[in-house]
Formats: C-alpha cells, structure tokens, sequence
C-alpha cells in the first residue's frame, strides 16, 4: 500500500516509511489493526452506517403502452355498445309506431268496406223497388179475377224490368240452346240422341238459365246435350246360328 506525502509500505510483515526523497524509514513493526466488521454490509466491503438503498421501480414503456392500448379499447367498447342500445331503442319505437298505424289502417280498410257494401246494396235495393211495385200490382190485379192475358202480360214486364235493374250491376244471361256445349259456361244434366250428324254435341234444351256477371260466371247453364246414336246391339252367336 503506497499513500501520498510520506509514502508506507509493508515488506515482509513490517511497515517502513519512505521518505520523499525516497529513503527508507524504518517503523515499529506492529500488526496492522483489524476493524471489527459489524454487519453483512461491511464484510462484503460497504462502509458501517451506509445501507444500500432498493433502486426505484422502473415502469416499462411496453407495459405503459399497452395499458393505453387497453383502456382506449374499452372505451371504443363502451361507446359501440351505447350506440347499439340507443340504435335498439330507436327500432323499437318505430316497430311501436308502424304497429298502431298498420292496426289503424286494417280498421279503415274495414269501415270503409262495410260502407261501400252498405251502399252497394242500398242502391241495388233501390232500383228493385219499381220491381216489387210492378209485382204487388200484377198479383193484385191476378186476385181481382182479372184477365189472364193482362196477368201473364204483367209478369212478363216485371220480369223485363228486373233483369234491366240487373243488368245495370253487370249481370248478363249466358246464350245456350242452339249453341256447341262449352264446359266452362254449361252443365249437362242430361243428354238426347241427335238426329244428324250436324248436331252432336250441341245443346238442345236448357233447363236452369246461367248467367255472367261482369264477364265472369256466376251460375252455369244447366243443358241438355245431343250425342251420337248408340250403336245397334251385336247379335248373339245363338241367334247367328238360327239365321245360317
């Protein structure tokens, strides 16, 4: 060991100073003074009374980054998920309200049936009174002992009268006698052997007249149909056998 100024060093286990002028001195020899280690801390070579202190913690910047990352990711959450209900909230009351106006509608629609079928009827009703005028008048004149003539004659303008009024809603008798069948407008209930070839399959006789209303069938036309004449009977193999 060498200090500065008056320089000591130990050689062969006694001090000798040295001078500056580098002479050697030499010095008592004595047993260098041990100092008494107290603690952990001075055997491992720190000073007595000094205690090393924990460093600070250190935050990580990836760590502090990421916390960031979280948080701002929580709030984009939050903010979706408000959104959603205000949006939720919004359908609801327009599914609320298209319900109370379709409900408002339906019961519209349905006054306003009723009343144009009210009316419809009222007026059909109207244009049939003259008809059951025409009528009362011809029945009354019938139980006087009136003409047959003047009778039959009273009916037959009822009759027209009515089927005016009826026209007028669009009701049209549906031609048949005379005419090929068609199936659409006609309904043979019965059939007759024709007797030309020329009338097969047309109606000769109508029994229930139809009618079209508007143009679409209401009731069919109840016919009578010609046909082919049935073929004459085979004769048995017996009756061949008597005529050979």
């Amino acid at each position: 060991m060498v200090c500065e100024g008056s320089k000591v060093k130990f050689e062969g286990g006694q001090q000798v100073k040295l001078e500056p002028e580098g002479k050697e001195v030499d010095q008592p020899t004595e047993a260098p003074e041990e100092v008494p280690v107290s603690s952990k801390e001075e055997a491992e070579g720190v000073p007595a009374g000094e205690v090393e202190e924990a460093p600070p913690e250190v935050k990580v910047e990836g760590e502090e980054v990421e916390g960031k990352e979280a948080e701002a990711e929580r709030d984009v959450r939050e903010q979706e998920i408000a959104a959603l209900k205000e949006e939720v909230e919004s359908l609801r009351s327009q599914l609320i309200r298209l319900h109370a106006d379709f409900d408002n509608y339906r019961k519209r629609v349905r006054r306003e049936q009723q009343e144009m079928k009210e009316t419809a009827t009222a007026g059909l009703i109207k244009e049939l009174l003259p008809v059951l005028d025409n009528l009362e008048l011809a029945l009354a004149a019938a139980k006087t002992g009136g003409e047959k003539e003047a009778f039959v004659s009273g009916v037959e303008m009822v009759w027209r009268q009515l089927l005016e009024v009826l026209s007028r809603e669009g009701l049209t008798p549906i031609e048949a006698v005379g005419r090929p069948f068609d199936p659409f407008q006609h309904e043979a209930v019965a059939t007759e052997e024709a007797s030309e070839a020329g009338q097969y399959n047309t109606v000769t006789a109508e029994l229930r007249k139809g009618y079209l209303l508007k143009g679409k069938l209401l009731r069919p036309a109840l016919v009578k149909v010609a046909v082919p004449p049935a073929p004459p009977p085979e004769a048995s193999t017996e009756d061949k056998k008597e005529e050979s």
